[in-house]
């Protein structure tokens, strides 16, 4: 008996100990710990795509000021081609009018330019001005009551007799009704008037009176009327006398008489948009003697207006240079300084500003009144701006602007991509004779220099032309003076157009790339991701089977216990 209570005391004691470290095993701690510990290199992958979205967004703004910049230089760099002379402002004209005597010239007339238009002086006095023809009827008692007439007339429009108008002959049937008040009548015509050329009105003529009054659509058109049946409509409202003859008119129809530069001219309107080539005169009061002086001139208030726009716009992306380039009091770079020491960033910089320091033969911002501060930010002085303007004009247009100069007008820019800044040649186009195609272009006898597909000339690959882009119209062969000058506007853009480009810019090139790298570290984060979630349910299993079997070893112990305590107490 004795060596069985020490066997059981010696079991009671094991199992004891043991049921207390089983206390103290805490399974979710112990997966979760080894789960984190899995996840802990997702994380630091986190952070690089977290660090890689910040500096996307940051090159994403560099991208939107530069493309700002390169907007606002667009109108200034007078590119070759359609679109660049839509977009010109050196091509923007404005119209200055002088009366000569003390009339105001705007109440006289006014005047449009399209742009483009030859710059220079006009002489304009107008003697007379357009009409349309208006008629007058009789008194009529109310307005809204039946009138009782139930006829028809027809009514339309001819040229007058000056023959001005182009306009054809036009005229319909008007039919009346007995239960037509005179704004019934009124409402009838004006329904009708797209193919009569004629509205009408009401005019209240006295306290106690109104009358009808028919007016012309078209100036320099009579108005033709006539009875065609039933009541005779035309003459109740008092249009017509008793023979049938329409009345004298309140106002006649008449033309436009006006003299441009000494030379009389008639129309039958008083917009006039052919005497002048690209000048649209709109005529309002005749004023026979007073001759109004013209002018035709460049838009300086729009070039000054898209200046100040560039300005703006670049000193927007010199604030981002700027506060990439902040540190803070430890010498690191600010928590704001996402692209710093960005080598894109960097020599963008510097290319502008490059490009920002240079003249054209002799001619520089600083000339013009745009100079750069401590903090090379462009600054305007407005009045030497304006005195550049007024009186140097020309150099201000070279100082932006990309221009061409050929001494053939059958040759004809078409682009320049990256060509040269500046050049002065003469290109020899030889034309065979037989065919009427170009052979060849050459330079000093280099046919090297240039390539020729149809009537299309190009700048050789690796040549100091490449870029250029000619088209020739000639038939014969014949050589060519070409002079190319790049201004810094143009510059500015190519610049900014290699780097900016949505499609194919640097700036895109490096957004890409972040985003491939994030792509790939979202698949590793998301593996890693799944193989902790996997080792965790593992470990999950694994610790749910130890538990499984410690709960069974303990039911064991506690029947042996309880075995043991019940012997005890039996003995």
């Amino acid at each position: 008996m004795t060596s069985v209570s020490s066997t059981t005391s010696s079991t009671t004691s094991t199992t004891t100990s043991y049921s207390q470290n089983r206390n103290e095993f805490d399974t979710d701690a112990l997966v979760e710990a080894a789960y984190e510990d899995k996840l802990a290199k997702a994380d630091s992958l986190n952070v690089s795509v977290t660090n890689n979205e910040t500096k996307i967004a940051a090159y994403e703004d560099m991208q939107t000021l530069l493309q700002t910049v390169e907007d606002s230089l667009d109108t200034l760099r007078s590119a070759p081609g359609t679109a660049g002379k839509a977009s010109d402002v050196f091509l923007n004209r404005t119209t200055y009018l002088t009366s000569s005597s003390s009339t105001a010239a705007s109440g006289i007339l006014s005047a449009t330019v399209e742009d483009g238009t030859d710059i220079g002086t006009h002489d304009v006095e107008v003697t007379q001005v357009a009409k349309v023809e208006r008629l007058g009827g009789g008194s009529v008692e109310s307005r809204t009551e039946d009138l009782g007439w139930t006829g028809t007339f027809s009514l339309g429009t001819k040229a007058t007799s000056d023959g001005l108008s182009t306009t054809g002959t036009q005229s319909t049937d008007i039919s009346i009704t007995s239960d037509m008040s005179l704004d019934d009548i009124v409402d009838t015509i004006n329904a009708a008037k797209a193919t009569t050329g004629v509205t009408a009105s009401v005019v209240k003529s006295s306290d106690t009176a109104y009358m009808i009054v028919l007016s012309g659509v078209e100036t320099d058109r009579d108005i033709t009327l006539s009875t065609v049946s039933g009541d005779d409509v035309l003459n109740n409202l008092g249009l017509t006398d008793e023979s049938g003859d329409k009345v004298d008119p309140l106002q006649a129809a008449q033309g436009a008489i006006v003299t441009v530069d000494s030379v009389p001219i008639t129309r039958s309107t008083n917009e006039i948009d052919d005497a002048i080539d690209g000048v649209t005169l709109n005529l309002y009061k005749a004023e026979e003697g007073n001759t109004l002086t013209l002018e035709v001139a460049n838009d300086l208030s729009e070039i000054s207006t898209q200046i100040n726009d560039f300005v703006t716009a670049y000193n927007s992306f010199r604030d981002l240079v700027l506060t990439n380039q902040t540190t803070g009091t430890d010498g690191a770079a600010s928590d704001d300084a996402t692209l710093f020491g960005d080598s894109l960033l960097r020599s963008t910089s510097m290319s502008l500003q490059s490009i920002l320091g240079s003249s054209i033969d002799g001619t520089s911002l600083a000339t013009i009144g745009i100079t750069l501060d401590s903090s090379n930010k462009l600054v305007i002085d407005d009045s030497t701006l304006e005195d550049a303007l007024t009186n140097s004009l020309s150099d201000v247009q070279a100082l932006f602007s990309y221009q061409v100069t050929t001494s053939s007008g059958n040759l004809q820019l078409l682009s320049h991509g990256d060509g040269p800044t500046s050049a002065d040649f003469d290109l020899k186009i030889t034309v065979d004779e037989t065919t009427g195609s170009i052979s060849s272009a050459s330079i000093d006898g280099d046919s090297s220099l240039f390539t020729v597909s149809g009537s299309t000339i190009k700048g050789a690959e690796g040549s100091i032309y490449e870029g250029l882009s000619f088209v020739f119209t000639g038939k014969t062969t014949q050589t060519v003076s070409i002079k190319v000058s790049q201004g810094i506007a143009d510059q500015l853009y190519q610049a900014i157009d290699t780097v900016a480009n949505s499609d194919d810019g640097q700036i895109t090139d490096k957004i890409t790339s972040l985003e491939e790298t994030n792509s790939d570290l979202e698949t590793r984060i998301s593996t890693i991701e799944t193989n902790a979630e996997s080792y965790r349910d593992f470990l999950l299993d694994k610790y749910a089977n130890i538990e499984a079997k410690l709960a069974k070893a303990q039911s064991v112990l506690d029947l042996l216990e309880a075995l043991n305590d019940a012997e005890s107490s039996s003995s």
